[in-house]
């Protein structure tokens, strides 16, 4: 039988003979022998040694084999080495007393080598099991101790990430509530133009979302270096609505908010009112300057953090850009309210005007003709010179007139006092005896006037007289604007509600910077008069308000070399 390995056997004996054989035997079988002729010496060298198996005899003087045997296995680093008695008892007792003290096997003498060589190679063999066995429970402890190790560090890691993420969620959950809190009172601030509700609803809010006991918004008097206490939110008796703040009497705190800067602080000794607090003040600031501050007050104990500092920022920064708005927009009322005013009086001063030149024209005109009678028949008139000067007084006369009728007009519809009076007419006829008294205008300026009405219109009631103005008024502009050998079309089509009317004349175009002024008053096109009429500059303006006194639209369009008006009139109840 071959050894696998190189074990060491002691052997205690005090026999020469049997060691010799023993030991020759052994080596021969590739194991490292050590001997011992006694007990005595056997226990001296047993843990230099450290054997992997003992043949031990029994019979020894001084000490045998059972007493060292019971040392062997009360010492901890050899209990557990492999005890082989050898010996030439063969008594049942002998044996069992020797398996009683811990023997591995039991060899009787006289030995039998192969015998005794596979007994010691099965014990070495049990042995390496034995070894096999621990190193593997050893190795299986460690492993249930590492894998206890990665589970305490995978439990500890799971409830640090468990932590982390709940830590995560509740800053996501307290960002999204503070984001959402800024979104809805941004909206609110942003809805509104009125500086009071805009400031009210930002201490409201900021107070109710961060659970203080009193928010309030100053705003600045920076020539007076005061700040006044406008818009409070509290819930405590205490209120500082209204207070004039002198900005002196805490220089080092409001130099900070004048510098764009927030702060924090504690108060070290009890307020006369509000005892010992905790405030945070922001400024409400933005491009131009500092408009004014939020402060909010808190317990003692209490702290504002960074999340608490951040919304309160971002709401002063809405405040601010809120507040600009609002007071622009109150200023830009009040200029519209002032043109207003300054409109009403021009108005006012144009129709008192017309009125008061009205009467004196008409003489005029009347003098002029009762002149020209005289004139005439004292046959002076003849007088080339005298009757171009006629014509000219005349015409004068007659555009001043008409101007004057033009603003009395216009007062007339603005005041929206002059009562409609509708009748049904059909426009298929209507039309063109309004088109009629053109022809011949438009014949001598060479020009073309065409009429196009569609088949399917039906009687149609409105203020014909209105409208007698409007088609006329855009009559006369076509036939001043068109040149020679252009086309002035007048169409009508029905619609759902009423009639479509259109005047379109070619030739001339109107920039599109200027189709939005064009309906203002004493407006003027920006083009070439090519027949010289002139105009007061209120004609479309009349035109319009007429149109809107028929509960009508009028627009204007302009494109490749001529000009479309569009009036669309609904039909009228009678």
């Amino acid at each position: 039988m071959e050894s696998i390995c190189f074990e060491t056997i002691l052997i205690i004996d005090d026999t020469p003979d049997n060691l010799r054989l023993l030991a020759f035997a052994l080596t021969q079988k590739g194991y490292h022998v050590s001997i011992a002729t006694s007990g005595a010496m056997a226990l001296a060298r047993i843990e230099d040694i450290m054997p992997d198996l003992i043949l031990l005899d029994i019979r020894m003087p001084s000490m045998d084999g059972y007493e060292v045997c019971h040392e062997l296995k009360n010492n901890p680093l050899t209990r557990t080495i492999p005890v082989l008695f050898i010996s030439a008892i063969h008594e049942t007792t002998d044996k069992v007393r020797a398996f009683g003290l811990g023997g591995a096997d039991f060899i009787t003498k006289p030995i039998q080598l192969e015998e005794t060589l596979a007994r010691i190679e099965h014990q070495l063999q049990i042995r390496r099991l034995q070894r096999q066995l621990e190193e593997q429970n050893i190795q299986l402890h460690q492993e249930v101790a590492q894998r206890r190790q990665a589970e305490q560090t995978l439990e500890q890691l799971n409830a640090e990430l468990e932590q982390r993420v709940r830590d995560r969620t509740t800053q996501l959950e307290l960002a999204y509530n503070f984001a959402a809190t800024l979104q809805r009172i941004s909206d609110h601030v942003r809805s509104s133009l009125d500086e009071r509700q805009i400031l009210q609803t930002a201490v409201q809010e900021l107070a109710q979302t961060l659970g203080v006991e009193n928010c309030n918004a100053g705003l600045y008097d920076l020539n007076q270096q005061t700040s006044t206490v406008s818009y409070e939110y509290t819930v405590t008796a205490t209120t500082f609505q209204g207070r004039v703040l002198q900005m002196n009497n805490f220089a080092e705190g409001y130099r900070q908010l004048l510098q764009g800067q927030y702060f924090q602080f504690c108060s070290l000794f009890p307020h006369p009112l509000r005892g010992r607090v905790t405030l945070l003040t922001c400024p409400i600031i933005d491009n131009e300057a500092v408009l004014g501050d939020l402060w909010l007050v808190s317990e003692s104990n209490h702290t504002f953090n960074q999340q608490d500092v951040w919304l309160v920022q971002q709401v002063a920064n809405q405040c601010a850009i809120a507040l600009r708005q609002a007071r622009l927009f109150q200023s830009a009322q009040a200029q519209v309210q002032e043109l207003e005013k300054l409109n009403h009086l021009k108005d006012d001063f144009l129709s008192t005007i017309s009125h008061e030149l009205r009467t004196p024209m008409s003489n005029i005109r009347l003098a002029t003709q009762m002149l020209e009678i005289v004139l005439r028949r004292s046959k002076l008139f003849g007088e080339e010179d005298a009757s171009r000067y006629f014509k000219i007084l005349n015409d004068e006369c007659e555009r001043e007139i008409h101007l004057i009728n033009d603003l009395l007009d216009l007062s007339r519809l603005d005041s929206g006092t002059e009562p409609l009076l509708p009748t049904t007419a059909n426009l298929e006829d209507w039309i063109p005896c309004v088109a009629e008294s053109f022809e011949e205008r438009t014949r001598i300026q060479q020009q073309t006037l065409q009429l196009e009405m569609a088949a399917d219109l039906c009687p149609f009631t409105t203020d014909f007289s209105y409208l007698e103005r409007i088609l006329t008024e855009l009559l006369q502009n076509a036939c001043k604007y068109t040149p020679a050998g252009g086309t002035i079309i007048v169409s009508a089509q029905p619609t759902e509600s009423g009639v479509t009317l259109k005047v379109c004349n070619s030739g001339i175009e109107i920039p599109a910077s200027e189709l939005a002024k064009i309906f203002d008053k004493f407006y003027r096109v920006p083009t070439n008069d090519p027949w010289k009429h002139g105009g007061t500059g209120l004609g479309l303006a009349l035109v319009k308000k007429r149109v809107e006194q028929l509960s009508g639209t009028i627009s204007v369009l302009s494109e490749n070399g001529q000009i479309t008006f569009t009036v669309e009139i609904p039909q009228m109840s009678i």
